[in-house]
């Protein structure tokens, strides 16, 4: 089977008008039968700033240029660069030779990563990425039927602010959510949660902040309505624990330490990034009980259709097509 779709996927071609009237042939429905399966995977994915997310080249030119390229996060993650295996041991070489090894999805047959919630290109901290399109759905659709799941964000805004002040901007929109403009979906609701960090200067305020909702870029569009521009935002973490620590660094002892920080007043971001044990552009897989416990989603098997590469061939390419296909088709009924 696998050799017939290594045939099929080089002799495969997208039916198009050409030069002059001639025509291309296209894969038959018989081959686009063929499929694959796999388990649901889950990545966790420490984005940095300047890479973005997005599958298409075009949308990775800034302002427009047609000269250079920003990365997108799929090309980050495929590079293997960044990967933490589950067993890491400091000072090894703990990479393996491709990101089919690491994760058990199959890119070249099919399987496509899609983020779950998108990060613009100047955000950073924790992006899931999965092959799993019903995951998707469950975490960033809130009409979805599934209990909300919290985005938590730390963001560097313009102003002093306190929630100490009951008619503050802030306050008033930690109660009843801001209108962020009918373009955008009009009044949020109210985030689920808003504290003041510190206040690195008298001009300058770090909040952080959680929300059920998904908007395009809902936080920044928040903070912009109360009259307070956003100079840096990190998503910190998603649900309640799904963070840039490792799990064997995760400990009560370290959140209590966090929390007097945030008691005194003096949290400072750049101390925290160098704490974290996930460094931006680093990515690891959930297991099977992060992805049920933080994300209440089982892990499942998914029938990923097989999506060849496209090229241009002959009409005797076209014929070689269908007798692979024809291949397929009795090599199931014999084993049926």
């Amino acid at each position: 089977m696998d050799q017939i779709k290594k045939e099929v996927n080089s002799l495969a071609v997208k039916r198009k008008k050409g030069i002059g009237g001639r025509r291309h042939n296209r894969l038959t429905a018989d081959v686009v039968d063929l499929e694959h399966e796999e388990r649901t995977v889950v990545v966790l994915y420490n984005k940095p700033v300047g890479v973005i997310t997005s599958h298409s080249n075009a949308d990775a030119l800034p302002g427009g240029s047609t000269t250079g390229r920003r990365t997108t996060v799929y090309e980050d993650v495929l590079s293997m660069r960044g990967y933490i295996p589950s067993n890491y041991v400091s000072g090894k070489n703990n990479t393996p030779l491709t990101f089919d090894e690491a994760t058990g999805i199959n890119i070249h047959s099919g399987s496509k990563l899609h983020a779950v919630g998108r990060l613009d290109v100047n955000t950073t901290g924790v992006l899931l990425l999965t092959n799993d399109g019903g995951l998707v759905h469950r975490v960033t659709n809130p009409s979805s039927g599934w209990e909300k799941i919290g985005k938590t964000y730390q963001a560097l805004i313009m102003g002093w602010h306190s929630m100490d002040d009951v008619c503050g901007a802030l306050t008033q929109m930690a109660k009843n959510g801001v209108d962020i403009g009918a373009k955008y979906g009009g009044m949020t609701a109210p985030p689920d949660h808003v504290r003041v960090l510190s206040h690195p200067t008298p001009k300058t305020t770090w909040v952080e902040i959680t929300i059920s909702e998904g908007r395009n870029r809902q936080v920044r569009r928040m903070f912009h309505s109360i009259g307070s521009g956003v100079i840096r935002l990190h998503r910190c973490r998603i649900g309640e624990e799904l963070d840039l620590q490792l799990l064997d660094n995760r400990c009560k002892k370290k959140e209590e330490v966090r929390e007097e920080s945030f008691a005194r007043n003096d949290f400072d971001f750049e101390k925290q990034e160098r704490n974290d044990k996930m460094r931006p552009g680093s990515w690891r897989v959930l297991s099977d009980l992060e992805v049920q416990d933080k994300l209440g989603w089982d892990v499942r098997r998914i029938s990923i259709p097989f999506q060849p590469t496209r090229k241009k061939s002959s009409p005797t390419d076209s014929q070689n097509i269908n007798k692979k296909a024809h291949a397929v088709r009795r090599e199931r009924k014999e084993n049926n």
